[in-house]
């Protein structure tokens, strides 16, 4: 007997949970008013059936297109001033909503309204706020049928607007699906690439991110992804895309900076010396090549100096002429660097490198120079 209370007691609470109130598309509609009208449907939204929502979003369309109807009609004439599209939001949402629940008017709103989804892009390109941009691109994003014209541009105020909200997971979603429109296409590509960027958390989410630099473009992002596969010790990897990008193209001077990049941390010096030489012959302004070229010839002559002085400081003649020697050829690829970039506009320190090694090698008055037109002195 009382297995059977508990069973009853359990099918009556469900079927509470399912409580039909078909008065409730009049109480919406006695309100003459959206948000009222709205207030009272949210108020009872878990506790009405299918049948029952749909005819609350049919009278709900009829306050929402009332209070939308005044914008509707400047727009109709071709004007925008003094549009408040958030009413015409309110309309778009509750008209589809009312196609969700296949309510009675379901189709006939959806038609009368439609046809104005367009100003939601406008909207959403003139919101000054980034929540109101989200909400007129997302609502244009869920009402949008297959070959819409202007996803990809919803796509994309979206992503800007969660970027800025620092929502970084559907900066990225939305991102990606704006790819390809060839107005912001550019912007959406760095929203997308920033997103997944800060989303990385595990070995896996770097990998996965490596794949759709690649997918997005290989020689564009080059650097960045032998760089990632360098920091996961996939140096095999890093070898595998330079061969392939020089068997491509042979004159391919990031192939050989990033190849050099690689050496120079391995403390490779030879060789990475000859990757940036080769960089700089494909390209004689490739400037960070240049300045490359002086980091890998100092970190060279520095080491040398390390290696060859002994427990009492000193370092024999012959060693210390190796040493400055190599500093001197560190000197002219700072100089080079120098003359490409004389304001140390592209390369801010420079001046503070080659100053070092002017000191280093005793040539005082250079390196003064220098702190002169650093404002050091």
């Amino acid at each position: 007997m009382k297995k059977t209370f508990i069973t009853m007691f359990a099918v009556l609470v469900a079927a509470a949970s399912f409580a039909q109130n078909p008065k409730i598309g009049k109480e919406i509609k006695a309100t003459k008013d959206y948000a009222a009208g709205k207030a009272i449907l949210d108020a009872q939204f878990a506790n009405l059936t299918d049948e029952d929502k749909g005819k609350a979003y049919d009278e709900l369309y009829k306050l929402a297109k009332e209070k939308a109807d005044p914008s509707i009609a400047i727009i109709s004439s071709g004007k925008a001033e003094g549009v408040d599209y958030k009413t015409i939001l309110a309309a778009i949402e509750t008209a589809y909503e009312c196609e969700k629940y296949a309510s009675k008017d379901a189709k006939k709103n959806v038609d009368e309204i439609s046809p104005f989804r367009a100003t939601l892009i406008n909207a959403a390109n003139g919101a000054d706020n980034d929540a109101d941009k989200l909400a007129y691109s997302r609502c244009y994003i869920n009402t949008a049928k297959d070959g819409d014209n202007y996803i990809k541009l919803a796509n994309f105020f979206a992503a800007y607007a969660s970027y800025q909200n620092k929502d970084f997971q559907n900066a990225g979603k939305y991102a990606k699906a704006a790819l390809g429109d060839e107005k912001v296409n550019d912007m959406a590509e760095q929203i997308y690439r920033v997103s997944l960027e800060q989303n990385l958390k595990t070995r896996e989410d770097s990998l996965n991110f490596v794949n759709e630099l690649k997918a997005l473009n290989i020689d564009k992002y080059f650097t960045q992804i032998c760089g990632i596969y360098q920091d996961l010790g996939q140096e095999e990897q890093v070898n595998k895309l330079v061969d392939e990008a020089l068997a491509k193209n042979p004159n391919n001077k990031i192939a050989y900076f990033t190849r050099g990049s690689i050496n120079n941390a391995k403390k490779q010096y030879d060789a990475a010396t000859a990757d940036f030489k080769k960089a700089v012959e494909i390209d004689p302004a490739f400037i960070q090549a240049w300045f490359n070229l002086g980091v890998c010839a100092s970190q060279k002559g520095f080491d040398l100096n390390e290696k060859y002085t002994d427990k009492t400081g000193r370092i024999p003649a012959d060693k210390a002429a190796e040493v400055t020697s190599v500093l001197k050829e560190a000197i002219t690829y700072y100089e080079k660097v120098r003359e490409l970039d004389p304001n140390h506009e592209q390369i801010s320190n420079w001046p503070m490198q080659l100053r070092m090694l002017y000191n280093a090698v005793g040539e005082k008055a250079k390196a003064d120079e220098i702190s002169k037109m650093l404002g050091d002195i």
